[in-house]
């Protein structure tokens, strides 16, 4: 599957039926015929360079999206996502699916965190860290599906190099077991610390999360 996610922040300003009519454009275009899947919800409280609208479109291929985005729909999506009165901020990201594992069914939170690793980014380096991050669901078993990706195309507050995501049964799963254990703490907070040597990832983030009431992350 490849991926288009946007983490949008809407401007201060932005009145109430401006983002709701772009919104409804958003939604539009995840019923194409070449969207597999999508998933257009508001953040929720707690997040951190999180937006207010996460959007995330999958395809067979790029391919697929390059088709789905020609046109006029497309092209009012694209004049939204430009206009600053409407628009403060865009993590934009597209993405082949990557190490993925767990199962969706019932989940009711996603999660998705933005990383740019890139401190000393040796191929061996970025190696460990994405199998590092990969092996997290092992021990936090709060994490009932999840994905960790390389970038294809990236922009923003950074060149995000990575895309990790989750889902989880509800908020208390990410709060409580993923925040708290171990494996997080001792194990990969070491990429993300300026004090260890083994200090990989810029310090700039996005940590952004939605309810969901149906699978986002497929195969």
């Amino acid at each position: 599957m490849y991926n288009l996610l946007f983490v949008i922040g809407f401007a201060e300003g932005a009145d109430t039926a401006a983002r709701d009519a772009f919104t409804a454009k958003l939604s539009a275009f995840g019923g194409t015929a070449q969207v597999r899947n999508a998933t257009i919800q508001p953040t929720l409280p707690g997040v951190y360079n999180g937006g207010d609208l996460i959007c995330r479109f999958v395809f067979d291929d790029d391919a697929a999206l390059t088709a789905a985005t020609t046109g006029a729909d497309w092209a009012a999506i694209e004049a939204g996502l430009a206009d600053k009165a409407l628009v403060a901020s865009l993590e934009r990201v597209e993405y082949e699916g990557g190490l993925a594992g767990g199962s969706s069914d019932g989940t009711k939170l996603y999660r998705v965190a933005l990383f740019c690793a890139n401190v000393s980014p040796t191929e061996e380096r970025l190696a460990a860290f994405g199998r590092q991050t990969a092996s997290m669901p092992r021990y936090i078993k709060a994490i009932r599906r999840w994905q960790v990706s390389s970038t294809v195309k990236a922009s923003g507050l950074n060149p995000w190099t990575h895309v990790w995501e989750q889902e989880y049964d509800g908020i208390e799963g990410l709060n409580g077991p993923y925040m708290m254990h171990p494996a997080h703490w001792a194990h990969v907070e070491r990429w993300f610390d300026t004090e260890y040597p083994d200090y990989l990832v810029d310090r700039v983030l996005v940590h952004t999360f939605c309810a969901i009431d149906a699978p986002v992350i497929i195969a």
